[in-house]
Formats: structure tokens, sequence, C-alpha cells
């Protein structure tokens, strides 16, 4: 095998690629800790492929470059990564010699130890189509969603983006059991009748959408009757994540939240997000943030009497009876920073103070409806729902 790419490109897709190694690989090297290089030559002149895969998630990213001699080889991946990455921004010349990856770039010359390519398992291919999304509007949904999931591996459907799939639309729902988001964005179905749920690993898809790409749309693609498991395909700009979905029961989610409000807030999401942060630096999980609604104020708190204290008063619009309510200060950030609206809103459910402040609070922007939403009925495109459990008093919550 030998070829030449430019190294800026070189780098970007073996360090993408590699993001998606095994985190915690075993005490001997394993084949899944390397990165398959696949060099052909290609009429549409991208001649290298460059691939990933840990089991659970596959990815493959092509990349332009002069192939002189087609091959296939596996290396290791993070080490791969990190030299491409240290080389001058120039052609990087690659070949194989013998059981080594030789690398040249100016006057710098890199050897690399091949692995053994027959102990690496064959790649999934991406699933049939089904549809596209906009870029920019589902890594926005996802950056909204994701942050909900639990982070509990023994429980793996928590740690999942809950996709609903329909003519309809797409919905994205996320809980770890404190905290609830919801999301519902447009797409273009190239299927007749779409409809289908995928418990996609959270993690995977903020990867997604959190990396850069001139693509202004996604591919999605699904594949239910996989033998080896259903699984889900993401593409963009030629690069394919392909996810391993995970079975389990999602939370009736629907039912929890609520169409209406019994009482409503409203500030500037800058502001209380600002105050939050503020004022958490002396919460602890024994005393954590204390909300204390009145008549056009809400004043935040923290601390307890044996340590260092702090309250902040924040003008909010709000007219009904005093409420006070506890919530874990980085769960409510979270929800603050998902708002995609100068104001954001804060829905109370229940008439009677008490049970208002015991029950769980709906964040949303003002412009999203307020807290009409799910509950029993379709989701609103657009329409971003965030539901915070309050801390009980007396619990660390």
């Amino acid at each position: 095998m030998r070829f030449s790419v430019e190294r800026d490109v070189f780098a970007d897709a073996t360090g993408w690629a590699a993001r998606h190694l095994p985190s915690r690989p075993g005490p001997t090297p394993s084949a899944l800790t390397g990165l398959l290089l696949e060099a052909a030559g290609s009429p549409s002149g991208t001649g290298l492929l460059i691939c990933a895969f840990d089991a659970e998630v596959a990815v493959r990213a092509p990349v332009t470059a002069a192939v002189e001699e087609p091959g296939r080889v596996l290396v290791p991946g993070r080490l791969l990564a990190d030299i491409v990455h240290s080389l001058p921004a120039t052609t990087v010349e690659v070949a194989v010699d013998g059981d080594r990856l030789v690398l040249r770039c100016g006057s710098v010359r890199f050897t690399v130890p091949l692995m053994d390519l027959a102990d690496y398992p064959e790649l999934p291919r991406f699933p049939a189509p089904i549809g596209e999304v906009d870029t920019l509007g589902f890594a926005a949904a996802v950056g909204q969603v994701a942050p909900a999931a639990g982070r509990d591996e023994t429980v793996p459907v928590l740690t999942a983006v809950r996709l609903e799939i329909s003519g309809r639309g797409l919905i994205l729902a996320a809980t770890d059991r404190y905290r609830l988001a919801v999301r519902a964005i447009p797409w273009q179905p190239t299927v007749d009748d779409p409809w289908a749920l995928a418990h996609v690993p959270a993690k995977v898809l903020a990867e997604v959408a959190r990396t850069p790409t001139s693509a202004s749309r996604i591919v999605i693609g699904l594949d239910l009757a996989d033998p080896a498991g259903a699984r889900l395909g993401l593409a963009a700009a030629g690069r394919q994540t392909i996810v391993l979905l995970i079975d389990g029961t999602f939370p009736n989610y629907r039912k929890l939240l609520p169409e209406t409000a019994a009482y409503t807030v409203t500030a500037q999401t800058a502001a209380l997000a600002a105050a939050v942060r503020r004022v958490a630096v002396v919460a602890t999980r024994t005393a954590p943030l204390r909300f204390t609604f009145t008549q056009d104020q809400v004043v935040a708190e923290a601390g307890d009497g044996g340590g260092a204290q702090a309250s902040e008063t924040i003008p909010v619009e709000y007219s009904g009876p005093e409420l006070s309510v506890l919530f874990n200060p980085s769960y409510l950030l979270d929800g603050l920073g998902a708002v995609e609206d100068d104001e954001a809103t804060i829905g109370f459910v229940a008439a009677d103070p008490a049970e208002a402040t015991a029950r769980p609070a709906v964040l949303t922007g003002k412009d999203s409806g307020g807290v009409r939403g799910p509950g029993g009925g379709p989701v609103d495109e657009g329409a971003f729902r965030y539901l915070l459990m309050p801390i009980r008093t007396g619990s660390a919550g």
C-alpha cells in the first residue's frame, strides 16, 4: 500500500475516527484498538477510507488521497492519530514496508508496527436510508436533549436518547429519572409511512452533533432486523456513524409532562443562568439551590448556617403565591442552557403551593408555547420541554 495525503485532512479524519476507539482497552492489545486504512483507486478521488469499530459503534471517513498502490492495513489507532497530528502541515507520504507502516512528511519519518488484520471483525454496513434531517437543527436538538440522559450503565436504556420517527417529524427524549428533556424537529422522510422507535446511546449522538461538517443534511439509516442487533446510521459529508441500538423499555414520558400550569414564572434566560452559577458556588449536596418566588422576583440562595452562604434576587414575571423549591443547580443550568429563547418560563402544575413545589417543574422557552406540549397529545414542531424534579426536603436528591 502506498498513498500520499495532505496532513490536515489526514489528521482530521484519523482524529475523528480515533475518538470512537474503545476507551478502556484490555490488558493486551485488541484489534479493535486499531484504525483500519483502506486505500484504493476511486473515480471520486477520495482514495482512502479510515475506519474504527468498538463492537457497538462503527465509523468510516473517506479521505482525498493519491493512491499509488492499493492496500488494506490495521494500525494502532490512537498512536497513528497522535503521530499524524504532530506532523508538519504538508503532504504525507504513507507506505507499507514489511510489517510496518512508514510515514514521511518533509524531513520527518515515523514507522508504526502493523496489527494483525485477520483479527479485525467485519464492519457493519450502513443501514438502509429512511430520510434526511437538517444538520444544524439536529445538532441543536441533540445538544438540548442529550444532557438529560443517564450515566448509570446498570440501566442502559436511560443512557439513551429515545428517537421517535414518524412522518410528522422526529421526537428526541432523554431522562435520568431526575430530569427529562424532549424536543421535536422536522425531517424529510425518503420512505413511505415511516414509523420506528430507536434508543440511541446519548454519547454517540452527542459526538455526531458536535463534529463540525460542511454538510447541510444528515442521512438517517435504520435496520431493526439485523441479526447482530438493530442499528442506526448517520452520514454527513461522506462520514458514516453506525451505532448498535440499546434494548429496554423507556419510561412513558408523555404522561409526565403536563399541558398547562397553575403558575408560570418568566425570566431573562441569561440573567437567571448567571445568578444560578454564582449562587451554586456555595451549594452542597446537603444544601442545594433554593428558589423562593414572590411577586415579580425570585431569590436564589444556597449554603447552610455552618458554612458559606450566597443569595441573589432576580426580577421575574410572576404574580402567584409564594413558592419555595429546591433544585439541583447543575440540572437547572443544563435546562437553561438548552433554552434557545431570550426568556425562559418555569411552570408549576398544581394550584396548591405545597403540592406545586413538590411536583416536577417544566422549563421551556417563552416562545415555545409555555408548558403546553407533549402531555397526552402530539409534540409541536420545534417545541422544547425540560422537566426537573425538585429536591425533597431532607433529601440529597
